[in-house]
């Protein structure tokens, strides 16, 4: 029993269909791959330290101190599975702008992020206590 010219046809269109898709998968994964895509991960960040950004109203020549309610957050981040794995606490800007607060008082502002492109903030404290004092010499 031996192929006829019906089967060499079909099993031609067979190898050529199968060639094609994973071309054409490879292809998509290229383009995939470049675009910084892939899965997607998430990752919990321990301790990423918050900064003081801006300076407080001063009144007169009064020395003053800003006191953070805690110095540094845990927070969760989301992304492309590569660029996670290698993102450490250090990478992330954790700030809080204390321009214009006055001494004496205390605040609770917001906590502001800045990520690495891609990189995408999922969970964190929105706020900080912060004390400012004033300094009598």
């Amino acid at each position: 029993m031996g192929f006829n010219k019906a089967d060499y046809k079909c099993l031609g269109f067979k190898i050529t269909s199968l060639l094609l898709a994973v071309g054409v998968w490879f292809y998509i994964h290229g383009i995939v791959e470049n675009m910084g895509g892939g899965p997607v991960a998430y990752k919990d960040l321990k301790t990423v330290e918050i900064k003081m950004m801006g300076e407080p109203l001063v009144l007169g020549k009064n020395l003053f101190s800003v006191d953070l309610g805690q110095s540094a957050v845990d927070i969760r981040i989301k992304g492309p599975e590569k660029e996670i794995e290698k993102i450490t606490p250090l990478d992330i800007t954790a700030y809080v702008d204390i321009s214009g607060l006055r001494p004496g008082r205390t605040y609770s502002p917001v906590i502001n992020f800045i990520t690495p492109a891609n990189v995408e903030l999922v969970g964190a404290p929105a706020l900080v206590r912060v004390e400012i004092k004033e300094k009598h010499l």
